[in-house]
């Protein structure tokens, strides 16, 4: 029906810092949202628990020739887009030693506490991992990345970081991730402005698809939108 209907198509994003893909799906996207009519709804989930759930195992762990190649795919889906991530040697470690639970938990608590910083902080913590390769593991390197925002809202988001609703709130986040069947990051959930129908995509490389079910052009990598 005509109520049913809102001026943009709805595209959750489920993603986790510890993805690189979920990098680039992130930065596009929100690139995309500029010239097509979108809603993203930043979905943060820990890719460890959604792969414990649904019997998944880490690609970088299941064949070395398949690490070795993601490493040097990942530099080159970044220069296509214009992201200047660094992978490091240790790709492999740099994944598997870190995990992003906290990392989720800040996202969240800024989403509830300060929702227009939650792309920012996002893009912060994909910053750290992805281009400075530095931790995103514990708290404490939350609260170093934190360090640079001394505003009281900050500071009232770091406090809210083991709050249990924040903690149920991430775990909400990986269960509705499994009824739609994800099994990796990033995960995208596109429903049609009219409610009619959706569909999930995995990967950051599925953008021209979305845009034929959206009715939309796709227009390359809109390298002129990076903030980088």
């Amino acid at each position: 029906s005509l109520l049913r209907m809102t001026r943009s198509h709805t595209v959750k994003l489920y993603y986790d810092i510890i993805s690189p893909y979920s990098f680039i799906g992130f930065e596009s996207l929100l690139r995309y949202r500029v010239v097509w009519p979108i809603d993203v709804v930043l979905k943060p989930i820990c890719m460890g628990g959604l792969f414990r759930d649904v019997g998944n195992k880490p690609p970088v762990k299941s064949c070395e020739a398949k690490a070795t190649y993601m490493a040097k795919e990942i530099e080159m889906i970044a220069r296509h887009f214009g992201v200047p991530m660094n992978v490091p040697k240790n790709f492999s470690e740099h994944v598997m030693d870190n995990s992003t639970i906290d990392a989720c938990r800040l996202i969240i608590a800024t989403q509830r506490i300060d929702p227009e910083k939650a792309e920012t902080v996002s893009r912060q913590l994909f910053s750290r991992f992805w281009i400075e390769n530095m931790p995103v593991n514990s708290e404490e390197d939350i609260k170093k990345q934190r360090s640079k925002s001394r505003d009281q809202r900050s500071i009232q988001v770091l406090k809210k970081l083991n709050m249990t609703n924040v903690k149920e709130m991430l775990e909400q986040i990986k269960k509705e991730d499994v009824k739609e069947e994800a099994f990796g990051m990033p995960w995208i959930s596109v429903t049609k402005m009219d409610g009619s129908s959706t569909e999930n995509y995995f990967g950051s490389d599925r953008l021209p698809i979305i845009g034929e079910f959206i009715g939309q052009n796709y227009h390359g990598p809109l390298r002129h939108l990076s903030l980088y």
